[in-house]
Parts: structure tokens; C-alpha cells; sequence
């Protein structure tokens, strides 16, 4: 009976993947590719992560689905009030591991965005439930952190570009207040230590708060500065008079594991020591997240079984911590590391149950080309900044995917199907565009300004834009604050087209809109239904919206900073571009290894095919169908 394991890799642009093969980087997925054929994938509308690998797993287009952009838009409240659109309760499709169940054949379906919480049994299930563009995991017990002892906090040095969307506060990380994760900590004299390490001379002391998401309570840990023979290093307890440390760490150095109880149950997370100072009083600690030790299984006991075979999970990667100044590029490489070895475990221990479908998702290679993408691509005037480090960080990152694609192969058969999968591709982002600051201008958008801070006035509203493009409409049949009546939406769509058709960088004095979709336009795309925009505008290469509202009256083009903003994106960029396709290599005994599909394929299509390989029906909802393989060439000549 034939298997396949699905490894889906987000943000996965062909273009680098290929220059990296080129160099050799990456053998296991040149051994991957060698034995596969090469099909180029056209992403969902918009080309972002939730509908795109809900739209992967179903077969079905964001209509069907119900999951229109990862920030869903919600009738019946204001138009920048959002869900969070990898909620599996909000998708209307099956999935193709649902399907193997109602067949009564195994599978396995772990980290894949959109699943969580399982809507039905017969099949393995780990996590799922977030971290994915940096919305929190809800397993998160603690969020990560640096402690800051003798230095200030770094301070953004850009807007950001997103506003942090109503309904969303708790989850949503990536342009919260940029202090957001620092906190502040005092050098002391010591006091009260006792049992301390032969020949251990103090400098000073200071308390690490351990503060679990929504609880007021905190636990306290104790550090202890001191002097060695090999640098300077500091010692972790609970207690100053307990000789069983928590850690004593040199710089550069990690903890193990520490382990506390929240509200809702057990968490485990790790400490760096990134600077101690012992002359000034300097101390740096990265804190990982702290992520809860059970209930993130189906079934439930496999949670235990996966921390004693594979350690604690290792879930945030998101771009928050390195933005914001929590950690280093080097610190933020170890943290990829540490997740994709926790990966990896869980894939070889749960590989050794039977199984006919596997299906993971890794996120780290879309997180690093938000962070590096500025290197790749010298149209972005700051591309020299930090270029071989950032460089260097790209292809690290590509090594890890490589390691990550070796323990797949080892983990199948010769005659498994294999599928490595992506949502979308990636590109060059230069340029932020304050969209709704140019909305306000235009009169579709009006606020008011009080101590620095922007307030909506919806009653005097008639448009909002959302990330990546969409443009909701304050209809008064959206929601009971809407203002615009039905007959004057057809106006107003008018109006708004022609304002982002006509709209030109003032710096170059080229058009950066290159398309604006009405409902019509984009129900061709696949999205629809009662979640979905007025409008939808992609923007040139270089190009993405930024939706925050700034006080005062500030140019709408701003360059973006690397490593503070994102300078890679997707969403913003038409679908069939060459800028948000991605691409799928599968393996099968029935295609021509090597072979290279004659044409682009909809997304729509894979789950099908999937299914087809697999010997079972294709998911209830699927909009798409079976690919044509001997039409693309990739069929294996028949002997």
C-alpha cells in the first residue's frame, strides 16, 4: 500500500534554493531533487501562510476553505478587528489526513499550521497551533525574553508594519511595542549566599523574574556575577542558599532546561548568557519561550512520550526577538538549530509507528529570509549592511532544511512517495507603504491624534486596509458601526482603484501598484465568501503595505531597515508572479526522476494528486483535481 510523507517548508523562494544547490550547500536536497519531479507552484490569493497550507492540505481555494489571509477579517465587528487565521475551528474543508482516517490508514501530522485543535480523531497530532508569522503558539506558557542589567533597552529604529490588530493582541508579536520582551534587572551586593563553588569571589547579584503568560505571580530566580579562571560567569539558583544551580554559565554559554508550573501546567525553557561585565556591571540573558510540556498531542499521552524521547519542544523562531534586540544573529542561528533537532527527534521517533501519511511543516526559512532578505538582492539601497553576515546566516539556515530533508529520506522507503511543498515564494521588500496613512489622506480613512497614539473614528470611516493588500469597506452590512450604504460601494470601490492604480513612488517616479482586484477579479483567484475584501492590491517587486497608522504627517515610502524590519516578503505580490510562486518537488515511483513540469501548477491541484498517490479519494471539498502528469512530462515512460 503506498505511503508519502509531505514535508511542507515555508516561504521557500526557487531562486535561492537553486543558487544554494549551485554551490553545493545542500546534498540532501539535490539527492531530492535528482530522484523527483519539479513542478512550479502557483500560491493562493493572497500568497500567505494560512490559507496557502490549509489550501495545500484540502484542495480546497480560501472560498471554499473559509481562511481568506492569516489575520481573518470579522463580519459583525469593525474592520481592523481580526481572528486568528490558523484556527482549524474556522476551516470548512477536510483535510487529507482526515481522509486516510475515514479509511482506517495512519497518520501522522505534526506542526502543520491550521490544524490545531483537531477536529477528529484516527490519526497522530502534534501541535499545530502557531508560530507561524509570529503569532504565538498557544502552548506558550512564557513568552521569550531578555533580562537587561546596566544597559538600556534597544529602540526600534523604524515604525514597524503592521499595527498590532484588535482581537489579536495576545498572539500577535511581530510590531509590538518595540521595548515589548526586554526586561529590566538591578546589579545588587550580594547577600545570603551560601555553598558557592571553590574559591568563588561575588561581584554582584540580581533577581530574574519568571512571569507566566496571564498570571500575575511570578518566580523568582537568583543570579550571582563572579570571577573564574576562565572569564567571568554566573551562577542560577532558586535559592541563594541551595547548592544545586540552575545553570553556571560563561558568555556564549546555554543552560539545560528549566522547568516551572503555570496555570495551565508544567513549561520548560532555556537561558544564554549573551554579555556579563563584572568591572561595569553589564548583563545580557536571552530567555527562550517557555512552552507547555503536555497538551499539545493527540492523542494525549503522546505528549510525555515525545519530551522523554525527543526533549521539550522547541517552538518560537519567530523574527520578534532578532528585531527587537532580544538576541543576536548567532543566538537566533542556535535557536533555529535547537528547533529543527527537536523536529527531527519527534520525526524519527513517531517514523518507527506504522504510518501511510506523514505531513510536517517548518517554518525557520521564511522567518530568515524576513530577516537576511535585504543580501540577496542589491536594489535595496542598505544591501551592504551586514551582507556577509547576513549571507552567512541565509546559508546556515539552508543547511539546517538540508538537515532536516536527510533525516526524511532516512526515515522512508525506497518505494514511499515523498513531497517537499512550499506555500509561497519570497522577494526583495525595500519599501514599506503606509497604506492607511495614505487612506486618511485620501478621506477614506479618518482618525484622531491624542499623546502620539491614532484612534479610528469609524463613523466618519468608509475604508481600511488589512496586511497584505486587503481593503475592507465599512459597509453597514458588515457590521452594525459600517457607514457605507450598499449603493454606494460600487462608487467607492471606483474611487479607491483608481487611487491605488494612479499611485506613484514620489523617489522614483514609477507606479508601485501593479494590479487592484475587485470581488469579481478575485473570486477567479479562489477567494470569496463572507470573510473576504472589497479589494485586494498587489504591489511591484520591492513593494509591501504597511497598515499602521503614524501620528502627524509622515511620507507614505519608507525604506526599510535591515535587520530591524522585514526586507523579504510575499504577500503583497500577485500570485503568478515570478515573486510569490514557489515550487514542489515529489517523489514517486510512477514520475521521471529529474523531470521538470511543463507548466506552473495551482495549489489547488496537490492535494488530489496527493491522493491519488496515496490510493484514496481526493478531500470532499476540493476545488482542485488531479495534475495531468503525463501532460506536464513528468510521468515515468511506461515499459
Amino acid at each position: 500500500m503506498s505511503r508519502l510523507f509531505v514535508l511542507g517548508i515555508d516561504g521557500l523562494p526557487p531562486t535561492t534554493l537553486d543558487r544554494f544547490l549551485a554551490e553545493g550547500l545542500l546534498p540532501n536536497c539535490a539527492k531530492l531533487l535528482q530522484t523527483s519531479a519539479r513542478l512550479s507552484v502557483t500560491p493562493t490569493l493572497p500568497a500567505v501562510t494560512s490559507p496557502g497550507w490549509m489550501t495545500i492540505a484540502s484542495g480546497a481555494h480560501p472560498a471554499t476553505h473559509g481562511v481568506v489571509n492569516l489575520l481573518q477579517p470579522t463580519p459583525g465587528e469593525a474592520p481592523d478587528s481580526v481572528r486568528n487565521g490558523f484556527d482549524r475551528r474556522l476551516v470548512k474543508a477536510e483535510y487529507l489526513w482526515e481522509v486516510l482516517a475515514e479509511h482506517d490508514r495512519p497518520a501522522m501530522v505534526v506542526k502543520y499550521p491550521g490544524s490545531w485543535p483537531p477536529q477528529n480523531t484516527g490519526f497522530v497530532q502534534v501541535d499545530g497551533a502557531g508560530g507561524y508569522a509570529d503569532i504565538t503558539c498557544r502552548f506558550e506558557a512564557l513568552p521569550s525574553a531578555a533580562y537587561m542589567c546596566g544597559v538600556e533597552a534597544p529602540q526600534q529604529a523604524a515604525g514597524g508594519c503592521c499595527a498590532v490588530p484588535r482581537g489579536f493582541e495576545e498572539h500577535y508579536r511581530i510590531d509590538s511595542n518595540g521595548a515589548n520582551g526586554h526586561i529590566t534587572v538591578h546589579a545588587r551586593k550580594p547577600l545570603g549566599w551560601s555553598d558557592l563553588p571553590a574559591g568563588c569571589i561575588p561581584e554582584f547579584e540580581s533577581t530574574l523574574p519568571v512571569q507566566p503568560s496571564g498570571q500575575q505571580r511570578r518566580e523568582l530566580l537568583h543570579a550571582l556575577a563572579y570571577p573564574s579562571s576562565d572569564g567571568a560567569r554566573l551562577l542560577i539558583r532558586r535559592r541563594k542558599s541551595d547548592d544545586g544551580a540552575v545553570a553556571d554559565l560563561a558568555v556564549g554559554q546555554w543552560s539545560d532546561w528549566i522547568r516551572e508550573e503555570g496555570h495551565q501546567g508544567a513549561f520548560m525553557f532555556r537561558v544564554k548568557l549573551l554579555e556579563l561585565d563584572l568591572t561595569n556591571r553589564i548583563m545580557r540573558i536571552y530567555r527562550t519561550e517557555g512552552h507547555r510540556v503536555d497538551g499539545f498531542t493527540t492523542p494525549s499521552e503522546l505528549a510525555s512520550e515525545l519530551v522523554d524521547a525527543a526533549g521539550p519542544p522547541c517552538e518560537w523562531t519567530g523574527t520578534f526577538d532578532y528585531m527587537n534586540g532580544l538576541l543576536d544573529i548567532e543566538t537566533q542561528l542556535e535557536v533555529y538549530d535547537a528547533h529543527t533537532a527537536w523536529l527531527e527527534r519527534t520525526i524519527r521517533h513517531l517514523a518507527g509507528n506504522p504510518w501511510d501519511g506523514f505531513f510536517v511543516h517548518w517554518h525557520v526559512v521564511e522567518y530568515a529570509h524576513h530577516i537576511a532578505g535585504s543580501c540577496l538582492d542589491d536594489s535595496h539601497p542598505l544591501a551592504d549592511r551586514d551582507r556577509d553576515r547576513y549571507l552567512g546566516f541565509l546559508r546556515e539556515t539552508y543547511r539546517l532544511m538540508d538537515r532536516l530533508v536527510g533525516t526524511v529520506l532516512d526515515c522512508v522507503e525506497a518505494d514511499d512517495g515523498v513531497a517537499l511543498v512550499s506555500d509561497h515564494g519570497h522577494d526583495l521588500v525595500h519599501t514599506m507603504f503606509h497604506v492607511n496613512d495614505f487612506f486618511r489622506e485620501q478621506g477614506w480613512l479618518v482618525a484622531h491624534e491624542h499623546d502620539d497614539s491614532v484612534h479610528i473614528d469609524w463613523s466618519k470611516s468608509r475604508a481600511y486596509a488589512l496586511f497584505p493588500g486587503l481593503v475592507v469597506l465599512n459597509r453597514e452590512s458588515w457590521w452594525s458601526g459600517g457607514i457605507v450604504h450598499e449603493d454606494e460601494v460600487g462608487g467607492l470601490v471606483e474611487e479607491i482603484t483608481a487611487g491605488l492604480r494612479g499611485l506613484v513612488d514620489p523617489r522614483t517616479g514609477q507606479p508601485v501598484v501593479t494590479g487592484v482586484l475587485d470581488a469579481d477579479e478575485m473570486a477567479t483567484y479562489g477567494q470569496s465568501g463572507e470573510h473576504a475584501p472589497d479589494l485586494f492590491f498587489s504591489m511591484a517587486r520591492g513593494y509591501e503595505p504597511a497598515t499602521r497608522l503614524r501620528a502627524g504627517r509622515e511620507p507614505y515610502f519608507v525604506l526599510t531597515e535591515p535587520g530591524v524590519e522585514l526586507t523579504s516578503g510575499h504577500g503583497s505580490f500577485h500570485p503568478a508572479s515570478p515573486s510569490a510562486r514557489t515550487l514542489a518537488l515529489l517523489r514517486h515511483p510512477s514520475l521521471e526522476p529529474g523531470s521538470v513540469g511543463q507548466l506552473p501548477v495551482a495549489m489547488v491541484d496537490l492535494a488530489p494528486t496527493f491522493a491519488q498517490l496515496l490510493g484514496v479519494r481526493a478531500p470532499r471539498d476540493a476545488d482542485g483535481r488531479p495534475l495531468n502528469l503525463h501532460a506536464l512530462g513528468v510521468l515515468r515512460e511506461q515499459r
